[in-house]
């Protein structure tokens, strides 16, 4: 049973680490009938947990956190549509303009931001995150007893001893992901096409409890095919191959559903905008862009491409020509209640370009409000963060963050508590949280070095060391196989 489940981590992970794509050759194993035998729900959840740590650890995401609430805000609303799922699904967003998607045991979604650049509307991205959830509900991922007899015993024994050293160090994970060990016995699991043609099945079926267009599948099938014929160099449909039968058999399908569905939305407009300037050259797109302010006013949509030119303008320092137009836009959405819901991006870029331009006060104004209107919102907690940083006033930072993040283990924000403590000179505060930030990345040994130093430098008492030594104790059962598993 080891083997197996050790395979599936290699077989998810080892693919990804070449930077070309997270998910160059993921093939899906047959199907069983008694999958559970080899790994139960219970340590599918466990598996997860710890592949997650290790992709936010080892790979290269995007870690903003507006684009990643939004992917996982979009990916709970089918979750809580379907209803069936026993798993807790993370998605993220992998710094790669290539279009592919992959999802691992214990439902770690990544999807590359070509995949959020190709797509036309939020119900096309929506049909790539519903067909990734739809193989952790079939149970594809866990099937792999089959495949597994194929792995030679040398690899597979590599696998598992280099696998449990990657637990322990994820610089010796990454060795182990680029060894031709891996590479083999990945090439050896069969891919079974059937699986991508239930998963459609399954993901259409979720769209549409969702009440999001079930269409929008094959409408993305007809551009990545007209895309693959035309240059033939697209990797999604070498890990999800298409033919136009199955285009044709989703459009059916899909056609089958009747509803007043949803296609698109102004949040899902706007962030393909914040991926789109992170991957473009912004000097080009500002020299070339003619603004003309009075344009919003006949036409709301250009809504989108002044945001994106805003974001352009703060990524080449033209920061008073970014707080000019953002504030411009501002002003119109106050004066449009259906684009209200997308105000607090607009707001976010403002107050960033304030904060790059060393205008505080007005940043911390911005944020501090849309705090006070969403105190739970990880984006703006983020970002105002920074901005408290900035200004020097790190103990607002430990006073807000250190209650959300007993909750919401935000990686992101557990970092900004640890600077901001060792910016206040509270050492152990400091190392506690730094720790606490490691362990989350899966490097486990270094979140140790630091838990140690933390209780090496603790000056409050018994109670602190307490918390300490139980977090020192969490990660070695971690680093416990057995209990892993």
């Amino acid at each position: 049973m080891k083997a197996i489940i050790y395979s599936l981590i290699l077989s998810m992970l080892c693919i990804s680490y070449d930077k070309k794509s997270f998910a160059n050759n993921i093939l899906i194993p047959k199907i069983g009938d008694s999958s559970s035998r080899f790994m139960s729900i219970s340590q599918e959840r466990k598996l997860g947990d710890i592949i997650y740590s290790q992709i936010l650890g080892s790979f290269n995401l995007i870690n903003d956190p507006i684009i990643t609430s939004y992917i996982q805000m979009l990916g709970n609303r089918l979750l809580m549509a379907d209803n069936s799922s026993s798993i807790k699904y993370r998605f993220l967003v992998a710094n790669d303009p290539s279009i592919n998607a992959f999802v691992t045991p214990g439902g770690v979604v990544v999807i590359n931001a070509g995949v959020i650049l190709k797509t036309s509307s939020e119900a096309e991205l929506a049909s790539v995150l519903a067909h990734e959830i739809a193989h952790v509900k079939a149970r594809h991922l866990s099937r792999m007893h089959e495949a597994s007899s194929k792995v030679d015993v040398t690899t597979a024994l590599t696998i598992i001893a280099n696998v449990v050293a990657g637990m322990y160090s994820t610089e010796a994970l990454g060795k182990t992901l680029m060894t031709t060990q891996g590479i083999k016995a990945q090439r050896q699991i069969t891919f079974i096409r059937e699986h991508e043609r239930e998963a459609d099945r399954l993901a259409i079926n979720i769209l549409a409890k969702a009440n999001i267009n079930p269409k929008a599948m094959s409408g993305f099938f007809k551009t990545l095919l007209k895309e693959n014929n035309e240059s033939n160099a697209l990797e999604f449909l070498r890990t999800h191959p298409l033919s136009k039968n199955r285009v044709i058999e989703t459009e059916n399908l899909a056609s089958k559903y009747k509803g007043n569905f949803t296609n698109d939305s102004f949040s899902y407009q706007f962030v393909s905008a914040r991926v789109s300037i992170n991957n473009l050259d912004t000097r080009k797109f500002v020299k070339d862009y003619i603004y003309k302010s009075e344009e919003i006013y006949e036409s709301p949509s250009k809504a989108v491409d002044f945001y994106a030119y805003g974001l352009a303008l703060i990524k080449e320092k033209k920061y008073e020509k970014s707080i000019f137009v953002l504030k411009h836009l501002l002003n119109f959405l106050n004066t449009k209640e259906q684009l209200y819901i997308i105000k607090n991006y607009i707001s976010i870029a403002l107050s960033e370009a304030y904060l790059q331009n060393n205008n505080k006060e007005e940043a911390l104004l911005i944020l501090e409000d849309l705090n006070n209107i969403y105190p739970t919102d990880s984006s703006i907690l983020y970002f105002l963060s920074n901005a408290y940083i900035k200004n020097k006033e790190y103990k607002k930072v430990v006073d807000m963050l250190v209650p959300y993040v007993i909750e919401h283990r935000d990686h992101r924000l557990v970092i900004k508590i640890s600077e901001a403590a060792y910016k206040l000179k509270e050492k152990s505060l400091g190392h506690e949280y730094r720790a606490d930030y490691l362990k989350l990345l899966g490097s486990f040994n270094s979140s140790i070095k630091f838990y140690k130093l933390a209780l090496k430098y603790n000056m409050k008492g018994k109670t602190i060391d307490e918390r300490i030594l139980s977090k020192i104790k969490d990660i070695e059962r971690l680093q416990e196989t057995k209990e892993i598993l």
